[in-house]
């Protein structure tokens, strides 16, 4: 007798442990390969955060305002820079977006972890003392960085309604906005420390000029 596999259906929450399982089974790959590169490539590992950032989002949509974009933007902030940091922002988006969906939100999403990813490269030395990661300074601006993504998304109503009623959009937004704050805090804890050893070997930021340097360059 022959099964259908695809006649098989999980609950929400099987979903999500399955996604975060397989999430989790990703970054340890990427780690655990990484470990046995020896030098530095900051391009290859742009590249994987990206995909990372792409198909964890795709995962977790189901999950209202929980992704790991936000928090990744800011660690490409800290260890890339400025252009990195936007190139990061509109490849993700475009990329996520094709599968989930375009519209004007779009290029407000693309600023908003720009914005982020920027604030976070201008700030590193409140997040990188002493040569090590400050994970509370980190999840501090990580739930601020999921007020302020939200916030600047929805200035995209403004196309459709008026200024006066962008105040009460924001109001019955702010459940979202915990949610998005308090799921990159959980990023923060869940990946900072190993992503930051990872990133810090294929880049040369050792201190807070590097990163004028790479933003210009």
């Amino acid at each position: 007798m022959l099964f259908d596999a695809h006649a098989a259906t999980l609950s929400p929450n099987e979903q999500f442990v399955l996604d975060l399982a397989i999430v989790t089974v990703a970054i340890a790959s990427l780690i655990f390969a990484d470990s046995k590169v020896k030098s530095k490539n900051p391009g290859l590992i742009f590249t994987i955060i990206i995909v990372l950032a792409v198909s964890g989002r795709l995962l977790l949509d189901p999950i209202p305002n929980v992704q790991p974009v936000t928090f990744l933007a800011i660690m490409i902030g800290i260890y890339f820079g400025i252009s990195y940091s936007i190139a990061f922002a509109t490849i993700v988006t475009l990329s996520s977006n094709v599968m989930l969906e375009h519209g004007i939100w779009s290029n407000y999403q693309i600023i908003g972890w720009a914005s982020i990813g920027v604030l976070a490269a201008l700030l590193r030395n409140q997040f990188i003392q002493n040569e090590k990661l400050n994970i509370t300074n980190l999840a501090i601006f990580a739930a601020f960085s999921g007020f302020l993504f939200n916030w600047i998304v929805s200035l995209s109503i403004l196309h459709n309604v008026e200024t006066s009623f962008f105040f009460v959009y924001l109001l019955n937004g702010v459940p979202f906005d915990l949610l998005h704050a308090g799921g990159n805090v959980v990023f923060v804890a869940w990946l900072a420390n190993p992503l930051s050893e990872l990133m810090n070997r294929h880049t040369n930021l050792k201190n807070s000029e590097a990163v004028p340097e790479i933003a210009s360059s």
